[in-house]
C-alpha cells in the first residue's frame, strides 16, 4: 500500500481524448509529486495543451484524474480550481484598470472571502480596504515574486514578462496544491525567461505546491523540472529525469527526425549560403536584415538577418515557438515588420502587400495544406493559374500536373479527399503553375507518415530541378540537414547559429534539448532585481478589463 507521504499530488491515468475521428490523447498517464516542477514537452501537435485542458477540467475525456488521492475526474473546471488546481494561460489575462496589488487582492478574495466579495460587488464596494490577512498574504507574494516595486501600477502599462508574474501571483494567492502553467515564457526574451525561471524556483521552494510546466522551451523545462514527460502523437513517448530525457534516443528522434543513416539517399544542393553570395558565386535572391516583429506586446522576432542564394536550399530550424513561421509570414508580407528590411530579387519588398510579393516570384507554402479542400484537383490548379494570361494557363497547368502524375489521375477528385501526401503534392503543383523564383516551404511534412514525407521531398526535388530556390522550415532536423546546404537555427525569435549544414546537427541538439553541461538558471535570490529590469521592456496590452 502506498504511504500518504508518497502519494502523488496530482495523477492522471488512462487519459484518452478524441476530437471526432482524431485521437488527440491515447492512454496517457502522468504523476506529479509534491513540491516539484514536472515538465510536459513534445513536438508541435503532440497533445500538450489538450492534456493540460483535461487536467484543469476544460476538456473532457476518458480516464481518471486524482488530486491528493481524491477523484476529481467529473468535477467542473471551477470546482477543480476551488479544490486546488490553478491554471495560467498562454496570454496573460490581466484587468487593465486594476493595479498589480488589486489584481492579486481580487484573486485572494475570490478564494478566501467569496461570500464577502459577492456582497461587496452588489453594494458597489469592489475596492474596499483589505483585511489584515489579505494585506499580509498579498504583500508576501508580491515580495516573493519581486512585484512589490510595481504593486501600485496599472496592469495595462506592464511589460509582458511582469504581466506573466502577476498572473502567477494570482494563482499562488489562491493557495493551490497544483499550479498548471501553459507556455509561461511565450513571447519573452532570454533574459525575461531567466527571471521567470527564478521566480518559479522560489514559488516551489517556499510554498507547498507543485507545478506542471507546459513549455516550448525544452531547455527551460529541463533546467527546472524534477521529472519530465515527453508527448508525441498524443502518447507518452518517454519520462524520466532531465538527464535521461536529454539522452533518450526516441526523444531526439521526435525532435530531430530520423538518424541520417535511416534517411533515403539525398543530396545537398548548390550554393554555400551567404559566403557564396558575398563572393558573387550565387547572388542573394532573398536578403533579410535586422527584422523585428511584434504580436502586441510580445516580440516574436529580434534583429533577424539571413540570406538565400539563387539555386540553393536554405534551412531554418528551431524548436516550437522559435519564430520560424513568423519569419516566413513576415517575408511573405502576411504580417508587418516593425523594423528592418526585406529585399527580394533586388527590390525592397518591406511592407509590400502579399499579392505584390507573390507576383514578384516569391511563393509561400504555409504550415498545413495550401489547398482548397472543397474544390477538385483541377479547380485548385485552375485557380492558381488565374494570374497567367489565358494562352499560358492550360500549358502551365498541364506541366504542373505532369510533374506529379498522381494528380493527373485524380483531376476530378475533391482535394480534401486526397491523402496527406497527395494534398501536399497538390500544394506544390499549385505553386509551380506560375514557376516562382523562391518557395518558402513551412513544415510541409507536418503530420505525415515517414513514407509520405519521402514523397513530399521528391516534390521539393522537382522544384529544384526547375531552378526554384527553397527556404525550408522543417520539424525533422536531420531530414532538412541532409537536403540543405546552409542552415540558420532560431531560438526565441533570434538567430542563434548559422553555417554550413555539416556542423548544424550538434548545435541543434544543444538548442532543442539543452546541453549536458548547462549550469541551469541562476539562484533564486536575484528575482527581485529581475522585475526592475523587466519593467524596461515593452508594455503588455490589457487583455482583461475591469
Amino acid at each position: 500500500m502506498t504511504m500518504a507521504h508518497d502519494q502523488p499530488r496530482l495523477q492522471a491515468r488512462g487519459v484518452t481524448v478524441r476530437f471526432g475521428g482524431v485521437v488527440a490523447l491515447s492512454d496517457v498517464a502522468i504523476s506529479v509529486p509534491s513540491n516539484a516542477i514536472v515538465g510536459l514537452v513534445g513536438p508541435n501537435g503532440a497533445g500538450k495543451s489538450t492534456l493540460l485542458g483535461v487536467l484543469s477540467g476544460t476538456i473532457r475525456g476518458s480516464g481518471t484524474i486524482t488530486l491528493d488521492g481524491a477523484d476529481v475526474t467529473h468535477m467542473r473546471a471551477d470546482a477543480r480550481a476551488r479544490a486546488g488546481l490553478a491554471r495560467t494561460f498562454q496570454h496573460p489575462e490581466v484587468f487593465g484598470e486594476l493595479t498589480v496589488r488589486e489584481q492579486v487582492s481580487l484573486a485572494y478574495r475570490v478564494r478566501h472571502e467569496a461570500s464577502r466579495l459577492r456582497s461587496d460587488l452588489l453594494l458597489g464596494r469592489g475596492r474596499r480596504s483589505a483585511s489584515a490577512g489579505e494585506q499580509r498574504t498579498v504583500g508576501e507574494i508580491l515580495d516573493l515574486l519581486g512585484l512589490d516595486a510595481v504593486a501600485d501600477r496599472l496592469a495595462s502599462g506592464l511589460p509582458l514578462g511582469t504581466a506573466r508574474l502577476v498572473e502567477i501571483a494570482r494563482g499562488i494567492v489562491m493557495t493551490p496544491r497544483v499550479l498548471l502553467l501553459d507556455e509561461p515564457s511565450s513571447g519573452l526574451s532570454t533574459h525575461e525567461t531567466q527571471q521567470l525561471s527564478r521566480a518559479l524556483e522560489r514559488v516551489v521552494a517556499e510554498y507547498d505546491l507543485s507545478v506542471v510546466l507546459v513549455e516550448h522551451d525544452v531547455d527551460m523545462v529541463l533546467s527546472l523540472s524534477k521529472v519530465v514527460y515527453v508527448l508525441d502523437f498524443g502518447a507518452i513517448l518517454a519520462s524520466g529525469t532531465p538527464a535521461e530525457i536529454r539522452a533518450n534516443v526516441d526523444v531526439r528522434r521526435a525532435y530531430l527526425g530520423e538518424e541520417e543513416a535511416d534517411l533515403p539517399a539525398s543530396r545537398h544542393h548548390a550554393g554555400t549560403g551567404p559566403a557564396a553570395a558575398e563572393s558573387g558565386q550565387t547572388p542573394a535572391l532573398l536578403s533579410v536584415s535586422g527584422v523585428d516583429v511584434y504580436y502586441g506586446a510580445a516580440q516574436a522576432l529580434r534583429n533577424v538577418s539571413l540570406e538565400v542564394g539563387r539555386g540553393t536550399v536554405t534551412a531554418i530550424l528551431g524548436a516550437n515557438g522559435a519564430g520560424k513561421s513568423t519569419l516566413a509570414r513576415a517575408i511573405s508580407g502576411l504580417i508587418p515588420v516593425s523594423s528592418g528590411t526585406i529585399r527580394f530579387d533586388g527590390s525592397d519588398v518591406t511592407g509590400a502587400p502579399p499579392h505584390q510579393i507573390r507576383r514578384s516570384g516569391l511563393a509561400h507554402l504555409p504550415e498545413g495544406r495550401g489547398i482548397f479542400p472543397n474544390l477538385t484537383v483541377a479547380e485548385n490548379l485552375n485557380l492558381a493559374a488565374r494570374s497567367l494570361s489565358k494562352a499560358r494557363r492550360a500549358p502551365a497547368i498541364a506541366r504542373a500536373a505532369e510533374m506529379f502524375p498522381i494528380l493527373g489521375s485524380r483531376r476530378r477528385q475533391l482535394a480534401g479527399r486526397l491523402s496527406g501526401g497527395e494534398q501536399q503534392m497538390l500544394s506544390f503543383a499549385r505553386v509551380l503553375v506560375v514557376t516562382p523564383k523562391l518557395v518558402i516551404a513551412d513544415e510541409v511534412s507536418l503530420g505525415l507518415a515517414p513514407l509520405i514525407v519521402d514523397e513530399v521531398y521528391q516534390g521539393i526535388e522537382v522544384m529544384l530541378e526547375l531552378g526554384v530556390s527553397v527556404l525550408l522550415i522543417e520539424q525533422f532536423v536531420r531530414r532538412a540537414l541532409s537536403f540543405a546546404s546552409y542552415c540558420y537555427i532560431m531560438r526565441r525569435g533570434e538567430v542563434m547559429w548559422q553555417g554550413l549544414t555539416g556542423g548544424a546537427a550538434t548545435e541543434a541538439i544543444g538548442l532543442y534539448l539543452g546541453r549536458h553541461d548547462d549550469a541551469g538558471p541562476a539562484t533564486a535570490e536575484a528575482v527581485g532585481v529581475g522585475v526592475a529590469e523587466l519593467n524596461q521592456g515593452a508594455p503588455a496590452s490589457p487583455i482583461g478589463r475591469s
